[in-house]
């Protein structure tokens, strides 16, 4: 079985492969997944908050492409 640290490089080996419109996707994804469960578990948070959030951030993402290589 792989330790933790294995799991995370793989995956962070694998988000860094992904295109930059396909990693701002995932950030997106991942961003509006997490304060929706939060917002349940709190009962504060509402879709479109969420929704918006999520969205920003992947915007944000794609602009300043986050995983290009530096010159």
């Amino acid at each position: 079985m792989a330790g933790p640290r294995q799991l995370y490089r793989r995956a962070d080996d694998w988000a860094r492969g992904l295109s930059r419109f396909r990693y701002a996707v995932l950030a997106g994804v991942i961003v509006t997944t997490t304060l929706l469960s939060v917002g349940v578990l709190l009962d504060i948070t509402t879709t479109v908050q969420a929704v918006t959030m999520g969205v920003t951030m992947a915007v944000l993402y794609y602009a300043f492409d986050v995983n290009a290589e530096a010159d």
